[in-house]
């Protein structure tokens, strides 16, 4: 299904949840042109365009013109787009805390005014705060694959199983993305985002500089670590993935992530059977919604002009078990409850359809992940191989699908320039990785993997809960992070390796 139909039967099924609950490889060494020498000319900082939509009068942006390609400095130049508010304390300023966006493919840019807004105060009096959107992304020098549908294309298998879709689907995007891409699209991966990180810190005037890297960033602030490991102050990884597994075996967790996670939700759904009336335990619970998405991959239906099928479910239900604790599961409760009464051929309340979500213009987000993903580290080549793991996926892990073992463009890509970064040990102790014990995109043992791949040089905070994402959503954890974050001193040592409670409270 394409993802414009996707997001189509994603905001009908969305809205009538809120209306029947009323809740909405070798190691690769820096480039000899990467900024370890000094910086020709700070960057000038102004307002920031109203794409931004900045909520701090403080925040201002700039551009900083970085190489193409790191072995040709003196040719072709893209830029790099920066957010920046400065520390609310400058007397008690510890230094520049940067952040390294997920996806890859979200945009940075408006961190600084959110931390402003919502963030902790020791933060935003002690550290210049800055974002930035990764080359090839949005306001920085944005790249395309000539797409006309902006979305990522099909997202799971068939339901019998068939893969022949989404060959068909990858082969297409990779030989477009090649062709329109151009010159840029080649050069957008992750090591090179890391060089260009280096050329901020010295466009900066900084001697080091702390880090804050969630999901996709964690690998962006690994790569830096490894790459430049005496640039590093203090870096937290939230949510991390796997360094040694990049990028096809790390995406093929998702299968066990969402195994890990889905029994919080069905245990959720049957402590309230009187409100969704889908069970009185968790296996009740999750054998109907089992039932239920097979129901729907029989026979999809259409709802406000929407095609909903079992996909759309699964889609559906994957988002909900992203969130931190448990967010979302009241709204994804009652669309499942609504659909099982629809599929049965009850009579659901009346309704009035919602207004369409609104979409983002042009490709560049999915022309940017798929270039990054596919420039990072070499895929399997052959379909018939992926075409195995889906099955062999679809055994192991059913309620997943085979979505996290299917076949991408990168199948069909040329062989990276280079190799990836090998994490290693090499550099100051001052690496703090915290992860949810079940989180279904960067499940936990990806958060170990990234741990045990910097040695000695890491600790690992636990937190024995669920969702994507640590930092803000509990309590014990947050304040780990921000005491190590604000503490005086230089060398500051690690927290020691713990566990924090679901209910986010310190032990």
């Amino acid at each position: 299904m394409r993802d414009h139909a996707i997001r189509t039967s994603l905001a009908a099924v969305a809205a009538l949840a809120v209306l029947t609950n009323g809740t909405p490889a070798t190691t690769a060494v820096p480039s000899s042109s990467s900024a370890t020498g000094p910086h020709r000319s700070p960057p000038t900082w102004g307002p920031c365009p109203p794409a931004t939509q900045p909520s701090h009068p403080h925040q201002q942006c700039a551009d900083l013109r970085v190489p193409l390609d790191y072995d040709r400095p003196r040719g072709r130049h893209i830029t790099v787009r920066l957010a920046r508010i400065t520390a609310a304390d400058p007397a008690r300023r510890l230094g520049t805390l940067v952040h390294l966006a997920g996806g890859p493919g979200e945009s940075g840019l408006d961190w600084p005014a959110d931390l402003y807004r919502d963030g902790a105060p020791g933060l935003r009096d002690r550290y210049d705060l800055v974002g930035f959107d990764i080359r090839g992304l949005g306001q920085s020098t944005p790249v395309t694959c000539g797409l006309t549908d902006a979305g990522p294309g099909p997202r799971y298998p068939d339901p019998d199983g068939s893969i022949d879709a989404m060959i068909a689907y990858s082969r297409r995007t990779a030989a477009s993305c090649l062709r329109a891409g151009g010159p840029l699209i080649r050069h957008l991966s992750t090591a090179n985002a890391a060089r260009d990180l280096d050329r901020i810190r010295a466009a900066l005037g900084e001697r080091v500089i702390s880090l804050y890297g969630i999901s996709y960033g964690t690998y962006l602030g690994a790569v830096y670590a490894t790459l430049f490991p005496h640039r590093t102050a203090r870096v937290v990884l939230d949510s991390a993935v796997d360094p040694r597994r990049m990028w096809y075996g790390f995406i093929r967790l998702g299968g066990r992530g969402v195994a890990e996670r889905l029994p919080d939700l069905t245990a959720w759904v049957a402590a309230r059977d009187d409100t969704y009336g889908f069970g009185r335990t968790s296996a009740e619970v999750h054998r109907r919604y089992r039932n239920l998405v097979g129901t729907l991959d029989a026979a999809p239906f259409e709802h406000s002009g929407a095609r909903i099928d079992g996909n759309v479910l699964r889609h559906l239900t994957l988002d909900a078990l992203k969130a931190a604790q448990e967010r979302r599961f009241p709204q994804i409760a009652a669309t499942w409850a609504y659909l099982a009464s629809t599929t049965r051929g009850d009579t659901p309340a009346a309704t009035t359809q919602a207004p369409p979500t609104p979409v983002p213009p042009g490709d560049n987000r999915v022309a940017l992940e798929t270039a990054v993903h596919c420039n990072d580290a070499t895929w399997p080549r052959r379909t018939r191989f992926y075409a195995d793991a889906v099955r062999a996926d679809r055994r192991r892990h059913p309620d997943d699908a085979g979505r996290s073992a299917t076949i991408r463009p990168c199948a069909f890509w040329p062989a990276p320039s280079e190799p990836p970064v090998r994490i290693t040990g090499q550099g100051p102790r001052n690496i703090l990785v915290v992860q949810n014990l079940r989180d279904p995109s960067t499940p936990w043992i990806a958060g170990l993997g990234m741990h045990d791949a910097f040695l000695g040089r890491a600790a690992l905070l636990t937190v024995e809960a669920g969702g994507h994402g640590v930092v803000g959503h509990n309590a014990c954890a947050t304040g780990i992070v921000l005491r190590y974050l604000t503490q005086d001193g230089g060398n500051v040592p690690l927290p020691p390796e713990r566990r924090c409670p679901a209910g986010g409270n310190a032990e």
